[in-house]
Parts: C-alpha cells; structure tokens; sequence
C-alpha cells in the first residue's frame, strides 16, 4: 500500500512539473532556515545606519561629497561607440535569427537565454559596478549613425523629459510578467525586433536624443551607471551613487522612474507569492495559469507604482513639514528619488540570483550548440545542468543570505545616500537629520518588506 501511495505521489509530481523560474526550487529549505533571525539582524544593521548619520558630524558626509561631473567613460572623439555597436547589432539580429530557426524550448535557445538571463539578469550588475558599458554596446547608436549620420528632423522638447521611457520600460514589464509565454523563442523573436525597428525609427526622427529619452532601457542602464563605485579619471574608488549626490535635479520624470524601477521589481518578486495568490482568490497548490491573472497583474503593477510613489513622496513632504519647507518638496522629491536606486539593484540581485545560476548553465549549453545539430563550439561533447546546490542545506543557507546581505547593503547605502542629499541641499546637519526621519522609516519599512518577500513561499 505504501509503495503504491509512494508511486502515484511520484507520479503526480512528474506529471504537474514546470519550468523552473526565479528562485523557486531552494524555497523548500528557505522555510527551514531562521530567517526571522536574520530579517530582524538585517533591519537592525539599516536602523543602525540611520542612528549613525544623526551622530556623525556633517564634515564626514561633506569629505564623500563630491561636485565634480560624473566622467563618461567615452574617450575623447567624435564617435567612438559605432564599431562596437555595429558588433552588438549583429549579435542581436544572429540572436533573433536563432530565435526563429533555432530550438523551441526557451531553456535551449539562445536568445531567450541572452535577453533574458545574460541582458536583463547580470548586465545591469556589471553595469552598476564598472559604469555605463551600455553607451559602447547598444545596438541602435551605430546603425543610427551610419543611416542618419546625425540628422534629426525634430527636436524632442524639454518637457517631454523621460516620459516616454517610462512607458516602453512599463510595457516591456508588463510583457515579460503577464503575457502568456514571453520567452518563447519565435514569439520573443518578433517583439524584440519590432522594438528594435521602432526604436530606430524614432531615432531616425527625433535623433540619438531618442535613446535618453523615450528608449526605456537606455534610461534605466543611465540611471544605473550613477551607483558605480569606480571613477575613470583619475581611476580611483568611491562611495556607490556619489555622482547623484551634488547632482541637480533631473526633472520628475527621471525621479519617477527611479521610482519605478523599484516598484516594477518589487512587484515581481510579490505577484509570485502565496499571499499575492490569496488576495487574487486563488489556491496557489491549483494554479490555473498566467492567462488566469495576466490582467490582476497588470493592474497590480499600476497599484505598486502609485502605492509607492505616493508614499516615497508622502514621507518627503513630512520630513519638509517637520523643518517648515515644504516649499521645498519639488526640488527634494526629484533629488531624494534618486537614492532607491541602490535598493532597486539590490532587489533585482536578489530576485535573479538563483535563476541566474541555473540559467547560466542553460546558456552555456546553448552557446556550445545553438542549433541543436551536435556542434561543440566551446569544445564540449556533453553538458549537464545542475542545480544540486537548491538541495543542501549549506549551500540555500548561503544563497539567501547573499540575497539577504545584498538587499540589506542596498538599503543602508540609500539611506546615507538620502542623508548625504539632504545634507548637500539644506548644508545644516540638524534640518538634513529632521527631514529624513520619515525617509528613514520609510526605507527601514522597505528592508521589511523585502527581507520577507524574500523569505516567502512563492507559487509559481
């Protein structure tokens, strides 16, 4: 009878089996782990932070300070990013050709594999921490400029600021969290080009202005550039995100989008879990599909957005009260935005880790035979996945708190980052304290709530 019980148990599970996605398979031994422990650990190490920016003088935030332009790591010249954007356009369009023609299962095709876990999942870190790799490999700037050799035939106008990127980076989040199957090859083929050939059209009319405005990535790569540590003239180290300290502010739009891209991340990680399902109704053990809550989704994301940005602004605002210059907000908003940055690449970091480590390996495999014909190309008869690191109970140990450590050091970096701003634009120690009090909690409320989305039991 056992045996028998033992074998339909078996299976049942073969037969409900699905792809593995973000950090599902470790979840098993996250339940058994202290996390409770750590999560109060964590949020201690970020109050902690908080108590030591109201008892260090002003001097030692002023020494970080730094009023020098962020340096580009351009060299000098005219156009010196069009052979290496000429490249990275070939790949691109090799990759949709691999697409179309290559394996169906996204786990073996390539381009799935190099959008989606090499693009989107590890180049924004590499981005963070070497600085703007992006303006040297995108794949529109040489195409631009060899068809249109910088002509325009109009001007995009200065209020238009970052709206439009904020509107094609919301749509390629809402394709890749609520459409029906975004990684499937022919499928991710198509949307990716039409996106190229969009973006390149209007670059052909508004110019390279286009991809700093309206070119959702582009933004978010810029945007992220800012949190690097190093400095190329003179090469030297310094604090993650000092170039927004002492920066002007950058308009709303590019504050809203900073926004954004926190709450498009969080969302991410919350429309996964249990809790999510059961505000939707749903029982997460009997799953019905993404086609079931591709539209609670969508409004979900739209919720996240305005929840946070009314409450990011909400807690400005008060600090201002409490200091009596709330005629101050607009500026200060747009400024203090800035500082999530850190937090949103701590959460994107956390959130890929395990799908990177898996998915890495897929992409390996893939690369060593992208049309599944026997060829070797990086030497190898046969390649095996693993993910026997998901089944021990060191290695999740490990796992999560590398997840953990990267979302607590993400939030503890904002809130000098926050303090530092404050500091720059009231230059008094006590009113830059007093205004940050209610940003402060809000960002200890915010390593909570990822801490314990961390944690969580996810359904998909």
């Amino acid at each position: 009878m056992k045996f028998g019980v033992s074998l339909f148990l078996c299976f049942a599970t073969v037969m409900l089996a699905n792809d593995a996605v973000a950090h599902v398979s470790e979840r098993a031994l996250v339940l058994i782990l202290p996390t409770n422990i750590y999560i109060a650990f964590g949020v201690a190490a970020v109050a902690v932070t908080v108590f030591l920016t109201v008892l260090m003088p002003p001097w030692v935030f002023k020494r970080l300070s730094d009023d020098r332009p962020w340096p580009s790591l351009a060299p000098p010249g005219a156009k010196p990013h069009t052979i290496p954007s000429l490249i990275s356009f070939l790949v691109f369009f090799y990759l949709i050709y691999i697409g179309v023609s290559g394996p169906r299962d996204p786990l073996q095709n390539l381009l799935p594999l190099t959008l989606f876990t090499v693009w989107w999942i590890c180049f924004p870190v590499l981005q963070a921490l070497l600085g703007d790799l992006w303006c040297w490999i995108n794949p529109w700037d040489g195409p631009v400029q060899i068809v249109f050799k910088g002509r325009s035939y109009k001007k995009l106008p200065h209020q238009v600021g970052v709206w439009p990127a904020i509107i094609s980076f919301s749509l390629a989040a809402v394709y890749t969290l609520t459409d029906l199957a975004p990684d499937d090859p022919d499928r991710l083929a198509w949307v990716a080009s039409g996106y190229w050939l969009f973006t390149f059209a209007m670059c052909g009319v508004f110019g390279k202005d286009w991809l700093h405005k309206g070119e959702g990535f582009t933004v978010f790569f810029d945007l992220l550039a800012q949190l690097s540590p190093l400095r190329t003239s003179p090469f030297s180290m310094r604090l993650p995100g000092q170039a927004i300290i002492a920066q002007a502010p950058r308009g709303l739009s590019v504050a809203l989008f900073a926004v954004v891209m926190l709450a498009l991340g969080s969302f991410d990680g919350l429309n996964e879990t249990f809790w999510w399902m059961s505000q939707l109704g749903i029982n997460p053990l009997e799953f019905p599909g993404r086609s079931a809550i591709a539209w609670q989704n969508r409004f979900g994301m739209g919720g996240a957005i305005t929840l946070l940005t009314t409450g990011f602004a909400a807690c400005v605002w008060l600090g201002l009260a409490i200091i009596n210059q709330t005629s101050c907000f607009p500026v200060l908003f747009c400024r203090l935005a800035l500082s999530l940055l850190p937090i949103a690449l701590g959460y994107h970091f956390a959130h890929f880790l395990t799908t990177a480590m898996v998915n890495l390996q897929y992409f390996l495999a893939a690369f060593n035979d992208p049309f599944e014909t026997g060829a070797a190309l990086l030497g190898w008869d046969s390649f095996y996945v693993t993910t026997s690191f998901f089944n021990q109970h060191h290695t999740v140990e490990a796992i999560w708190l590398t997840q953990a450590g990267a979302i607590v050091l993400a939030h503890i970096i904002a809130v000098i980052l926050s303090h530092m701003i404050a500091l720059n634009t009231f230059g008094d120690h006590r009113m830059a304290v007093l205004s940050q009090l209610p940003v402060a909690a809000f960002m200890l409320v915010y390593t909570v709530f990822g801490l314990w989305l961390l944690a969580s039991p996810v359904a998909l």
